[in-house]
């Protein structure tokens, strides 16, 4: 265990002290996929037992607005990591749609945001209903708007107390309706939604609505960990540095789901840990992240024509290239090497700084070293952390 760890102090992330975070936090931070806006609307009311808001007091609550809408919109050029094909989520410290002032606050800023000359995709993540007015500019503004629908088949458990399947379910069938990208969030696996009838009752709507899954394990730390042990008592049996793990399942369910995929909707997209693919594939671009042909890539049920137009696009950056990217973000060109299939840097990099070299170069990037920058949550820049499968009681899998 960590020192921090035995000092009984929850870390809000991967190696994120909550206070820290709190003081430290700026109104967009650069996450592995998207700059996130982490002090527009913060807390949440849903109350999930494996969000990490969990950790500094901040669900269940009812959200506040930490920056007004005007500082919002200007801040977002000051992003030391802002690329014009990062794509920017809107409410990623809170459920944007939660409540009467989050649909307010989020409509009167994408209304705004559509006013601008930003080409950035917004990205929305929710498990609540989404609201007509909501839809409604999200099909008039110039640009592209994507809805990640969170359906794990934990809604209404102890697990997501606060959350109307219904809702979710609804969400699917209206976006499809307005012809807007839906794309079907689905994570956290444990004991309790791992079994064929909450994969059936799951896969039979989405692939009827959804324009792509992806595919997610459970991120953890020690405090959550501690939340979700009730619930999957044999996380606890085992020591982890959570600094360098990646998702956790229960054993043999992503295998499983794998091969049930393949047999049931063959033809479904679906990307296991894979949200840039996702973004690339609702958007019907090719590989935005440099993931073409990694790990995640060659795991992902994703159809041939999307992984020719990603093949098709595939290059290494040129010296020139490079050189400008590593400029922009203060990396000195003596420590940066190609090595293989990917470009390393030789010393310690923040991991928001990687996003955006990957962004800016459509090619992997990795370092030697990863730091983190108070609220970045999700640690693993790199795709090779392990997959790691815990036992659990009831396992019906035949592995």
């Amino acid at each position: 265990m960590s020192a921090r760890s035995e000092q009984n102090i929850p870390l809000r992330g991967q190696g994120i002290d909550p206070n820290t975070f709190v003081r430290e936090r700026q109104p967009y931070t650069q996450f592995q996929t998207w700059i996130a806006d982490t002090r527009g609307m913060v807390g949440c009311p849903l109350n999930c037992k494996y969000c990490f808001l969990q950790l500094d007091g901040k669900t269940p609550i009812r959200p506040h607005a930490d920056t007004p809408l005007e500082q919002m919109i200007s801040e977002l050029k000051n992003v030391e990591t802002y690329h014009p094909n990062m794509p920017v989520n809107f409410g990623s410290e809170t459920d944007v749609f939660s409540t009467r002032h989050n649909i307010n606050y989020y409509y009167d800023l994408l209304r705004r945001y559509g006013e601008t000359d930003f080409p950035n995709t917004i990205i929305f993540i929710s498990k609540c209903s989404i609201p007509d007015k909501i839809l409604d500019v999200a099909t008039e503004i110039k640009q592209p708007v994507l809805f990640y629908i969170s359906y794990s088949g934990l809604g209404g458990t102890k697990i997501e107390p606060n959350v109307r399947v219904n809702d979710i379910r609804d969400n699917f069938v209206r976006l499809k309706a307005r012809n807007l990208p839906v794309i079907h969030y689905w994570r956290p696996f444990l004991p309790q939604n791992s079994n064929k009838e909450t994969f059936d009752e799951i896969l039979d709507h989405v692939t009827k609505y959804a324009t792509c899954s992806v595919i997610n394990g459970l991120r953890l730390n020690d405090g959550i960990r501690a939340n979700i042990a009730k619930f999957w008592p044999e996380l606890i049996e085992q020591d982890y540095d959570f600094s360098k793990t990646g998702e956790f399942w229960p054993q043999g369910v992503r295998g499983f789901l794998a091969k049930y995929l393949q047999q049931k909707h063959p033809d479904y997209p679906a990307f296991f840990g894979n949200t840039p693919c996702s973004v690339a594939y609702a958007q019907e671009k090719n590989d935005i992240q440099g993931l073409y042909n990694g790990r995640m890539c060659r795991e992902s049920q994703c159809p041939e024509t999307q992984r020719g137009k990603c093949a098709q696009n595939y290059h290494r950056p040129t010296e020139k290239e490079l050189r400008r990217a590593i400029d922009e973000m203060g990396i000195k060109p003596s420590v940066t090497i190609f090595d293989k299939d990917m470009i390393v840097i030789k010393e310690k990099v923040e991991a928001g700084k990687l996003a955006y070299l990957r962004t800016a170069l459509g090619f992997p990037v990795v370092s030697k070293t990863i730091t983190y920058q108070a609220g970045y949550n999700w640690a693993k820049v790199r795709e090779d952390g392990g997959i790691i499968e815990v036992s659990w009681k009831g396992n019906w899998i035949t592995i």
